[in-house]
């Protein structure tokens, strides 16, 4: 075999190993957006449940600094969500989620319970109602139906 034809089949071989190398990117970069998306909102409940059950411990004398957790943790959300797009394809489907909206709802509860809470006190949150919530069309019982298609394989589902 002449040096040429060597020089042809490791240019193929090349290019197809950068086809493979461009299929495993991509597949690793949606795999780390979903893991990255998915811990930013768990990362958000978490900081919202334990400061609205340390302010139900202390009563209305917690509820100023829980609000202003609910709104790190809608901030923290919300952020996130202009980095990603409303056309994200859920892990393991075909399916399109709207990821942008879906976050953009779930920061928007967060935002109600918190100027509920700063208002009228940590008992407030119980008229909250999640229903209420529209972003751009989307519900609240939509967002969480696509958060759960999105995180489902994160959440362990």
């Amino acid at each position: 075999m002449s040096i040429k034809s060597m020089g042809k089949i490791a240019a193929v071989a090349a290019a197809a190993g950068l086809i493979l190398t461009g299929c495993a990117n991509d597949d690793a970069s949606q795999a780390r957006a979903q893991e990255e998306t998915c811990g930013v909102f768990v990362g958000a409940n978490a900081k919202a449940n334990e400061a609205l059950n340390r302010a139900m411990q202390s009563g209305d004398a917690g509820a100023d600094r829980a609000a202003s957790i609910l709104e790190s943790a809608a901030l923290d959300i919300r952020n996130h969500s202009f980095d990603r797009t409303d056309s994200a394809t859920a892990p393991g489907s075909d399916e399109t989620i709207p990821l942008r909206t879906t976050l953009q709802v779930q920061a928007e509860f967060f935002d109600e319970m918190a100027s509920a809470v700063e208002e009228d006190g940590i008992n407030a949150m119980n008229t909250v109602m999640p229903e209420d919530i529209e972003v751009n069309g989307m519900t609240y019982q939509e967002a969480t139906d696509h958060l759960t298609s999105y995180c489902g394989s994160y959440f362990g589902a």
